[in-house]
């Protein structure tokens, strides 16, 4: 008897972040598993019989943003909190053993729900944020690196509620320097220059958590023979202060910023010399392994989580530091552009984090874990509580 799994992401065909690709990555893998039967939740995106999109408030439309102000909660709040009553009706309908989301938001209301119904699904908590522990409102945590699972386990939590478990990606061929036709065709495809070195940085449009604005100080170090910069993400609420700075350091010809779908990123892989991310944590960094699945050199942050997923092969540097990363760069341009490199860098991810290595370990995960116990009465304050 298969065992019933909800796949549930609000933000999938809203925004373009890594855990959206990772789940809708993972929804395609699980497909091919017989012990399972896997429905996908998500915010947007063509309906099949196994892929649901919900309505919903989205968090960068006008009504949650409102909503979100005036209940002091914020639209990413309200966007889970709508998406989730939309999705109450279809679990009753399915009836899954297993719920597994990120939004922390949509797996404390259903904690809730399970305690006011009976309903007997268990919540795996993905835990991209990274959320720090305790995990209160999940069954069992989906820890991405073993950064995670140790800060987890330093602070009292017990290892089998746990499960380490990488991202998983799918892989295409082995990838292999481009001849000097294929490049100009590529690059003039994406109005990329053919006559310059491109640098590829794939993350939100921001200066916090991505830190782009400190990418471009870097590139524009680098003087009259510097790279373009490619920077391709989500906008937010910084992105404008974001194009200004690479407006005035890098000038209009200099650089690009766009918002692609997510099935033309890969484009820009396949045209770029170099990748860089200048931000100093990733709960995972799905984008190392996609750059490096691509056989192009990684320039990152030197912290645990790059370590783990780069391994030898990353170019690390403390980019808490003024000029380093643009070194890094220098480094990465001077090296050979083998399809012996290519082929190693994409060798050293596929091996470890290519779904033909993880996709077993993915439906253990999802099937061994018994039912949750019967719920329990619910204190009074917590049936007050609410998804933030």
């Amino acid at each position: 008897m298969s065992t019933t799994v909800a796949l549930v992401c609000s933000g999938l065909g809203n925004v373009r972040r890594g855990y959206e690709a990772f789940v809708q990555g993972l929804f395609t893998a699980l497909g091919g598993a017989p012990s399972l039967d896997v429905w996908l939740f998500k915010g947007a995106g063509d309906r099949t019989a196994r892929q649901i999109p919900l309505p919903h408030l989205r968090r960068a439309g006008f009504t949650a943003r409102l909503t979100g102000e005036l209940t002091r909660r914020g639209p990413y709040v309200v966007e889970q909190a709508t998406l989730t009553a939309s999705l109450l009706p279809h679990l009753r309908r399915v009836r899954p053993r297993v719920v597994y989301y990120c939004d922390p938001g949509v797996g404390r209301l259903l904690w809730h729900w399970r305690k006011l119904t009976g309903a007997s699904f268990r919540l795996i908590m993905h835990n991209g944020g990274p959320h720090p522990p305790p995990f209160r409102w999940c069954d069992h945590v989906h820890q991405l690196t073993p950064t995670a699972m140790a800060d987890a386990l330093g602070a009292g939590e017990t290892p089998d509620r746990h499960t380490l478990l990488p991202c998983g990606l799918h892989f295409g061929a082995v990838p292999r320097p481009l001849s000097m036709g294929e490049r100009f065709s590529r690059r003039r495809a994406l109005g990329l220059p053919v006559e310059r070195p491109v640098v590829l940085s794939v993350g939100a449009l921001n200066r916090g958590h991505k830190r782009m604005d400190y990418l471009i100080a870097e590139i524009a170090s680098l003087g009259e023979t510097r790279p373009f910069l490619a920077m391709l993400g989500e906008s937010e609420n910084e992105t404008a202060a974001v194009r200004a700075t690479a407006e005035l350091l890098l000038g209009p010809e200099g650089f690009t910023m766009r918002t692609v779908p997510r099935e033309q990123v890969d484009d820009y892989y396949r045209a770029a010399d170099v990748f860089a991310l200048a931000s100093l944590q990733e709960a995972f960094g799905l984008v190392y392994v996609e750059a490096m699945a691509h056989g192009l050199p990684c320039v990152a942050h030197d912290q645990a989580v790059t370590r783990f997923v780069l391994g030898e092969e990353g170019l690390l540097a403390d980019l808490r530091e003024r000029g380093a990363l643009a070194a890094s760069i220098r480094v990465a341009l001077s090296l050979e552009d083998s399809g012996e490199l290519r082929a190693r860098r994409h060798r050293a991810v596929r091996e470890r984090f290519g779904w033909p290595a993880l996709l077993g370990d993915y439906v253990a995960m999802l099937s061994d874990h018994p039912a949750p116990p019967p719920p329990r009465s619910m204190r009074l304050e917590e049936t007050a509580e609410v998804a933030g």
